[in-house]
């Protein structure tokens, strides 16, 4: 690499590391080869060498980057290498070198920001972000301030990734000035989701409604309220020295005198409520690896004579005082599923979810088998807090059932639905969460109307795939009359029996379904004079298009049509039992004499194989996590 002319010729600058015969024989075997940056971070006036991620130097001038940053100041302002000192890791060719963990292309435009040269073009968010990041990293505020304004240009053409972007660098102008354009984009996946919470995603999904909620409509302005970028929920970080340390009197209500009282205690743990907790080691270090490891640090602090026991409260206690995040309820609930004390469920979810925390956190694995059940029982009441906790925790058995769970509120429903678990949660799950809803819409629906087009005649017919035998999946055709048996019970469609002239009645064998000649049977015909049959109109939707030239008893298509603008939206197998979808398809097949006749005794065990249908069709959609879901279009 040449010098450019007119620079200082003191010292030659090359292209890569030189050094002697040994060193660069070491070099070849144990480092990877160094480079140095184009121009104009080339030049042998540098005073110090900026080394990236990727081993490429930046020869840079202190001056400007002290300027620019001030936290490049205080990094360069170690003192020179003295003369002649010889090439190792921190030092090249007698200049520092400053070791920085981002990459060459990152750096070389970060620094073209600050160096009097012209400022680097930025097309693409990609390019954009790892430089804005490291801009607010070294505190440049200029180039912050110009990244900034490019992030919000660049968002025009990409405003949910600009948006997850602003709102991951906490940069609250900018989130909140692109909200407008990230709703418009909401409902398709940018891996940037992951990078905010659901909360926020939830709250941007929104944002028209705000706009256009009747508060706003009085106020006669269409501004929104402010959407929060927060990305999630801190823990409250414990209190080194509490003020007050409650009495035992004071606590025993609710923490057993066990935890209080054991005058075998060898460790003492005080809670965010400032409650003394008097442990035994032995039990804590069997149940938790967490509680093991905190144990042998204070025992090795305590034997290397960094922390010596002073506090009376300590006296008996060989391990003295540990402090603890969680307040006395939530441990004394932990303690119990330790010692051997009675371990009741947690009284509410708020609770329940202090305890999974806990547990989580310090790993006491019998306790997250007990509370898996603990969350299932929550189903589906709160089948949104119980997905959200169970998806936090990887918790995937309970989370999947949470997901099917949420199955019978309709989408709309789930999409306004709000919990502060939210919060809590990456907003790219909580995205699939949406999408594997509508997916099992789209195959309910599908399954619906697979299972129309096969009775009509129009695909052939698969007796299996209703129901293993016909009895329990009677066609909507299938004729049936009374059986003279002496028990005065009606006969299923699959067990008909056919009368003889004769006082003994002889069981025929049912015959095999024809679900399109079973059709038939109240179409119009010469010997018919009135007829069920309808055919459905141009405003049907089109995958029924096969409806509108062949027609079908009324009562039966409406209900299957129906069917499937339900569960496309609520997909639940429960629903072809719907109690209004049920009697209308009955009062419409009661008005005619022949389906009054030939279907409606075994309508509900029709209802109930559809129902099964349609929970197998749902049962084949799979809930994605932590794979991007591209190609989805609507959350």
């Amino acid at each position: 690499m040449s010098i450019p002319s007119g620079a200082p010729n003191s010292r030659t600058l090359p292209a890569t590391t030189t050094t002697t015969a040994t060193t660069a024989t070491k070099a070849t075997f144990n480092q990877p080869s160094i480079k140095n940056a184009a121009y104009p971070f080339n030049k042998a006036a540098a005073d110090a060498i900026l080394r990236t991620s990727d081993n490429v130097d930046f020869w840079v001038r202190r001056s400007i980057l002290a300027e620019a940053s001030c936290i490049f100041e205080d990094m360069l302002s170690i003192p020179q290498p003295p003369p002649g000192a010889l090439n190792d890791d921190d030092i090249k060719d007698g200049l520092p070198v400053i070791r920085l963990t981002e990459d060459s292309q990152t750096l070389d435009k970060l620094l073209r920001l600050c160096y009097p040269i012209d400022d680097p073009e930025f097309t693409t968010l990609d390019e954009l972000r790892p430089v804005l990041e490291a801009a607010m990293k070294y505190m440049m505020e200029e180039a912050i301030s110009l990244l900034r304004n490019r992030l919000v240009k660049l968002g025009q053409s990409q405003p949910l990734r600009a948006f997850a972007i602003a709102c991951a660098l906490d940069l609250t102008q900018e989130a909140e000035s692109l909200v407008p354009l990230a709703y418009t984009a909401h409902c398709a996946f940018v891996d940037e989701l992951k990078d905010i919470s659901a909360g926020v995603y939830y709250r941007v999904s929104h944002y028209m409604a705000k706009c256009t909620s009747p508060k706003h409509a009085a106020s006669g302005t269409k501004k929104a309220r402010p959407v929060s970028i927060a990305t999630s929920i801190l823990d409250p970080s414990p209190s080194p020295t509490p003020a007050t340390v409650h009495s035992r009197a004071d606590s025993a209500e609710t923490v057993p005198s066990e935890f209080l009282d054991s005058p075998t205690a060898d460790v003492i743990f005080r809670t965010s409520d400032a409650v003394d907790f008097r442990l035994h080691s032995a039990l804590l270090s069997l149940a938790s690896p967490v509680f093991r490891r905190m144990l042998d640090d204070r025992q090795t602090e305590q034997s290397s004579g960094l922390l010596a026991k002073s506090s009376s409260d300590s006296a008996n206690a060989c391990y003295g005082v540990l402090f603890v995040p969680e307040d006395s309820a939530t441990l004394a609930s932990l303690l119990r599923h330790i010692y051997p004390l009675p371990r009741p469920a947690p009284p509410s979810f708020v609770a329940l979810k202090s305890l999974l925390t806990a547990a989580h956190k310090y790993d006491i694995v019998s306790l997250l088998t007990f509370l898996r059940s603990a969350l299932q029982s929550y189903l589906p009441g709160d089948a949104l807090r119980v997905w959200a906790l169970a998806h936090r925790f990887n918790l995937s058995d309970v989370r999947a059932a949470a997901a099917k769970s949420l199955l019978r509120v309709s989408y709309q429903e789930l999409r306004h639905r709000y919990v502060e678990e939210l919060e809590e949660i990456p907003a790219a799950d909580y995205f699939r969460l949406l999408v594997y809803h509508d997916q099992c819409g789209q195959a309910a629906a599908a399954c619906v109307l697979a299972h129309a087009l096969a009775y009509s005649g129009a695909t052939p017919f698969d007796s299996t795939a209703v129901s293993p035998s016909p009895a329990a999946s009677p066609s909507p055709g299938h004729t049936h009359q009374r059986s003279s048996s002496s028990h005065g019970t009606s006969d299923t469609p699959a067990s008909s029996h056919r009368r003889e002239s004769s006082h003994r009645s002889e069981r025929v064998p049912a015959p095999a379904p024809d679900p399109a000649r079973d059709m038939r049977q109240c179409a119009p015909s010469k010997k018919r004079s009135s007829t069920c049959h309808v055919f459905l109109d141009e405003r049907s939707a089109e995958p029924w298009a096969h409806f509108r030239a062949h027609s079908a008893p009324r009562w039966w298509l409406m209900y299957v049509y129906k069917l499937a603008l339900v569960v496309r939206n609520r997909p639940w197998g429960d629903v072809a039992l719907d109690r209004g979808l049920w009697r209308s398809a009955m009062t419409r097949a009661a008005e005619c004499e022949c389906c009054r006749v030939n279907f409606l005794p075994g309508f509900r065990e029709y209802a109930e194989s559809l129902g099964g249908e349609i929970e197998r069709a749902i049962a084949k959609v799979k809930l994605e996590v932590g794979t991007p879901t591209t190609s989805a279009n609507k959350p």
